[in-house]
């Protein structure tokens, strides 16, 4: 009877074992899982701080050129301005000119009118 009482004892610390054996393989798959999953988790944090980086490099790089097109934009309004303004001055002159001119149109028709009365009564 005693060995039949060895006998179950082993047998339940068999199949106890076998158990054990079976829940420290699953543990362990399942570590390894957990493992995997963190190094590419961590592979992919990794990989977003680089394109973090060139993405602020991308940006610092597009801002300075962004200043250096507003400072050419400012400069060729300022060479704008400064041409509308001689274009409005020359356009006054010529207005004035006009003027002078149609001034001594008339004084010359006068002129010689005057010039064809002093020649004819003659």
């Amino acid at each position: 009877m005693e060995d039949i009482a060895k006998n179950r004892v082993i047998a339940i610390l068999g199949i106890l074992v076998v158990i054990f054996l079976l829940l420290f393989l699953g543990a362990k798959g399942n570590l390894s899982r957990q493992r995997n999953f963190a190094n590419e988790r961590a592979a992919r944090a990794f990989e977003l701080e680089d394109k973090i980086v060139q993405l602020e490099k991308e940006k610092s790089a597009i801002s300075e050129e962004l200043k250096n097109i507003q400072a050419q934009l400012a400069e060729e309004k300022g060479a704008h301005d400064a041409a509308k303004k001689t274009l409005s001055q020359e356009q006054v002159a010529e207005s004035a000119l006009k003027v002078e001119l149609e001034r001594v149109t008339r004084l010359k028709e006068t002129l010689e009118k005057d010039l064809k009365e002093a020649l004819g009564k003659k």
